[in-house]
């Protein structure tokens, strides 16, 4: 973002004439900038739906959530300041490398297409537009994201583990939408079948590990998991290492590990997970729910509130309900803690520790 400002303000004093000139010019960069990458994920959007990819969460705008549309398959969310649009896409139907790359490619036509367009208005528009749509095309993978030119370069071209993976996904799709519908008994059966089809891949491990966790199995989900980060490279690490903070502070609270043990391999994960690339954010609702295990409940509140403000992700939020209904307990807030708790289980009542806490709230 910042790059692009200091592009557009090159190109408006280039050609500007006053410093009112200039002003607009870089109004524009900011135009063009949000222009090109709302182009870029409405192409992706269309491709999806249209080529059969997953579209696992739509996000409209930024700033506090307004509304959102949940189900176990989908995340939509309003924000109070509809200025972007992000699009996230999964694996869906077979085959799945060549509609994940046509979804890329109908992202990036649509980028380009926006770009030319905006070259009719105005060059700064259109400059900033396009460097923006370069961007996207560089191809790039991170713990935070991967960029549509890393997709369209890649994809069709992967092998080994990689090719092997996406030929998994769709019954790993199955078996997580399974576990987010509390399906646990179809979930079960369905990592079954990966596991006699696909016994090393990771993705196919890692469903299990989130069905370990659904069924409150938490100590045989954290041995797979540490057991799968020994296997990872440094490039592919980080969110296994955020996964096993999660499971160490569930399973320190199930009182299944001891704290002595649990709680410093949590914030070691966490820690590795960060310095790995991972992005802050996402670990709010962990680091909330390790405050609250260590004691400091109004960290853990203050991190739970503010996580609930920027987790998308449907059974984390669920968490960090649970997080904050019992600090909130700890606070002698019952009545905060039942209204925390009520929000969870309208969403998953069977997660383990939304029963676990209820129970507890029942007893108080």
């Amino acid at each position: 973002m910042t790059g692009l400002l200091v592009a557009g303000l090159v190109v408006s004093v280039a050609v500007a004439d006053s410093v009112g000139d200039v002003a607009w010019g870089l109004l524009a960069t900011l135009g063009g900038y949000l222009a090109g990458l709302l182009a870029l994920q409405v192409g992706m959007l269309v491709g999806a739906v249209v080529l059969g990819v997953s579209v696992r969460t739509v996000v409209v705008g930024v700033g506090p959530r307004v509304a959102d549309w949940s189900s176990a398959r989908r995340v939509v969310v309003l924000r109070a300041v509809p200025v972007f649009l992000s699009v996230s896409i999964a694996p869906g139907r077979a085959p799945v490398r060549g509609r994940m790359w046509g979804a890329a490619l109908c992202s990036a036509l649509a980028g380009i297409a926006a770009t030319a367009g905006l070259a009719a208005v105005g060059v700064v528009l259109a400059v900033a537009s396009g460097l923006t749509v370069a961007h996207a095309l560089v191809p790039r993978k991170t713990a935070a994201a991967t960029s549509t030119g890393w997709l369209l370069a890649n994809l069709l071209r992967l092998t080994g583990d990689q090719a092997a993976q996406l030929a998994a996904a769709p019954v790993v799709k199955q078996a997580v939408d399974a576990t987010l519908d509390g399906d646990l008994d179809t979930a079960d059966r369905l990592c079954e079948q990966l596991r006699d089809q696909y016994p090393t891949l990771k993705t196919a491990r890692a469903a299990r590990v989130l069905v370990h966790q659904a069924r409150g199995r938490y100590a045989e989900g954290l041995a797979l998991a540490m057991a799968m980060i020994d296997e990872q490279s440094p490039a592919d690490a980080a969110p296994f290492f955020a996964a096993l903070a999660g499971l160490a502070c569930d399973t320190v609270e199930a009182g299944v590990l001891d704290a002595a043990v649990g709680l410093p391999t949590a914030q070691n994960a966490i820690e590795a997970a960060e310095a790995l690339g991972y992005p802050a954010y996402k670990l709010t609702g962990t680091k909330a729910h390790h405050a609250l295990l260590t004691g400091d409940i109004r960290q853990a509140i203050t991190l739970a509130r503010r996580s609930l403000e920027t987790n998308d992700d449907r059974l984390g939020r669920v968490d960090d309900l649970v997080t904050l209904a019992r600090a909130r307990m700890a606070d002698h807030d019952n009545r905060g803690a039942r209204e925390a708790i009520d929000e969870a289980e309208r969403t998953a009542p069977w997660w383990p520790r939304v029963r676990a806490t209820r129970a507890r709230l029942e007893v108080a």
